[in-house]
């Protein structure tokens, strides 16, 4: 895909490029790091969002995401961050859909003029199994392409293995139910850490999902239902701003990189403070916002009742210090951008209850604030933080369903049932008051144990699938997936993925600062070559920044948007060269 654009490019006679290619964990590490933003590169890489509309503009061209996932050339638009701040932040927004949607249209309207990054399509999540493999079904985010078939009361999903009987497309019958065995599959990529708010990568993500959960789930079309927590609710919302927390802040200097001197997670920054241009800021640090929570300033204060008897694989049960070190420990970690844009403080209520407060209301609060995979506090506060993995010694513990069993770095990874899981110990539908489906459903995951194999080249696994050495993979070669679909040994899922792929301009590194360049190059990208010839149909040209999933919140009015932005996404080469040439009759 990347040689196509850039030959469009070359065919201009403006541009002359070549094109770098890494292994996957070494691009990851190549393009988060700081200094990627000023070598000039252009990288392509993916996004997996959420059922968020904020997660598809604010990941990648939010200031404060700078080095994280996925801000990698140094985007940084007052005017930008504070239009994604209005469709999310404030108690209108969070009370009016339809201004959300009408604020988001603006921010879909600003990114297609800027051009910071080029959106080239929506994917298609797709994953192949043997016949051996029942009732899988695939979830549109790519980490949870394997936690979610295995077992997910909120949709009635769970995935058995039955080597004796053929499986079908069709929906099957769970009086038809196997349980027990060994399922193989095949990983994409090696899995990086098994630290949860220190790795962004799916694959980590995809494996830390065995093992550990978080306070609430959401079904497939993002509906959210309580899981560690018994219940949850709302107690109150307030109409404060970021300048209100003004009594309760810190003064701290700043660097010669225009950053706040401080060690600290820094929760709010006081808007009329710069560290660009000032010597010292204010800033509330995580103390201070426990202070200010406790005394009524907030913007949301949702409870959270947690489950009694939830055991950790160690033993130990879970309690509201449990959470509460979980998102400590989170602080200034790889996800603390995308936790400690909303989350102002959580806080111990009693041993079963938590209490986590927004900063400001927030449209996205109840997704986002309880978003972290929680971790076991005795063993977290013994270790340093981003070493929980096993090539650390710290086999990691989490209160999911499958425990850490063995892993080999960059070959295999392996994970046991639990014994102990709770929602087996308390029967599906006392767990969750929420459970209506059949009394046949089971009260637990039913595969024994999962054996994942690394084969980072899909070719490899593709054939590893085809000699019946691994049972179930994803994200192969596109040109491969018709010939898994026309065959009866094998049963080919997809849907539609709540990610793109996209390539990001260096926009402070000339020529690339000046914008009819991004443009031009964006007119130049191929969108329906790709997907017809590239990914032979498996995924749609993105027009808009917005998949469909998200666009129920993130747009007043799709087909509107559609029609005013995709004129400036369309393939266009003859415009592409009006604006080269505009801008080289200027230099």
């Amino acid at each position: 895909m990347v040689e196509l654009i850039a030959e469009s490019m070359g065919q201009t006679e403006y541009f002359n490029t070549s094109v770098e290619t890494f292994e996957w964990n070494t691009y990851t590490g190549r393009v988060l790091d700081p200094e990627y933003q000023e070598n000039g590169y252009v990288p392509c890489i993916g996004l997996s969002g959420t059922f968020n509309p904020g997660s598809f503009c604010n990941a990648l061209h939010y200031s404060e995401n700078i080095g994280a996932c996925c801000n990698l050339n140094g985007i940084d638009d007052a005017e930008l961050d504070d239009m994604i701040d209005a469709a999310r932040y404030g108690p209108e927004v969070a009370a009016d859909n339809e201004l959300r949607g009408e604020r988001y249209d603006e921010v879909w309207n600003y990114l297609a003029e800027e051009r910071y990054s080029s959106i080239t399509h929506f994917g298609l999540e797709t994953a192949v199994t043997s016949t051996d493999i029942h009732g899988y079904s695939v979830y549109p985010f790519n980490e949870s392409v394997m936690s979610y078939a295995m077992y997910a009361p909120q949709d009635e999903q769970v995935m058995w293995i039955d080597r004796e009987n053929e499986a079908s497309e069709e929906e099957e019958d769970l009086a038809d139910l196997v349980e027990g065995g060994a399922l193989a599959g095949g990983l994409g990529a090696n899995i990086e850490s098994f630290d949860p708010p220190h790795s962004s990568d799916t694959t980590s993500t995809m494996a830390q999902n065995f093992i550990f959960e978080a306070l609430t789930t959401n079904d497939r079309q993002g509906n959210v239902y309580p899981w560690l927590a018994e219940s949850y609710e709302l107690l109150d919302a307030t109409d404060v701003t970021e300048a209100d927390y003004a009594d309760y802040m810190s003064t701290v200097g700043t660097t010669d990189e225009d950053a706040v001197d401080t060690d600290e997670q820094v929760i709010i920054r006081h808007p009329e403070d710069n560290p660009a241009e000032d010597d010292e800021v204010r800033v509330l640090l995580p103390e201070d916002a426990v202070e200010a929570a406790e005394d009524g300033t907030y913007g949301m204060h949702y409870r959270y009742d947690l489950h009694e008897g939830v055991q950790f694989h160690n033993g130990d049960e879970l309690t509201a210090s449990d959470v509460v070190a979980t998102y400590e420990y989170a602080e200034n970690s790889q996800l603390a951008p995308q936790t400690f844009d909303s989350v102002l403080a959580v806080v111990e209520e009693d041993e079963y209850t938590v209490d986590i407060y927004a900063q400001i209301a927030d449209a996205e609060a109840e997704r986002n604030l309880p978003g972290l995979l929680i971790l076991n506090e005795n063993q977290i506060s013994d270790i340093e933080k981003g070493s929980l993995d096993p090539r650390e010694g710290n086999e990691p513990v989490g209160t999911g369903p499958y425990e850490f069993s063995e892993f080999e770095d960059e070959q295999y990874f392996e994970v046991t049932k639990f014994d102990d899981y709770w929602v087996e110990s308390a029967g599906v539908s006392e767990a969750f008051d929420w459970f209506d489906g059949p009394s046949e459903f089971p009260d637990g995951p039913v595969i024994d144990s999962f054996e994942l194999e690394i084969v980072p080249d899909n070719s490899t696994r593709s054939a590893a699938l085809q000699e019946g050495e691994i049972d179930l993979t994803y994200g192969l070669n596109t040109g491969t997936l018709d010939d898994f679909d026309s065959s009866e040994d094998f049963i080919l899922y997809s849907t539609e993925a709540g990610g793109y792929t996209y390539i990001q301009y260096p926009v402070n590194v000339e020529p690339f600062d000046d914008r009819r360049i991004r443009q031009a190059i964006n007119h130049l990208v191929p969108r329906e070559q790709i997907v017809e010839n590239i990914l032979n149909g498996f995924g749609s040209p993105a027009y808009t920044d917005i998949p469909s999933l998200a666009r129920g919140s993130g747009t007043a009015d799709y087909d509107a948007l559609e029609e005013n932005v995709r004129p400036t996404n369309e393939f266009d080469q003859e415009r592409a060269i009006e604006l080269l040439e505009e801008v080289a009759a200027e230099n």
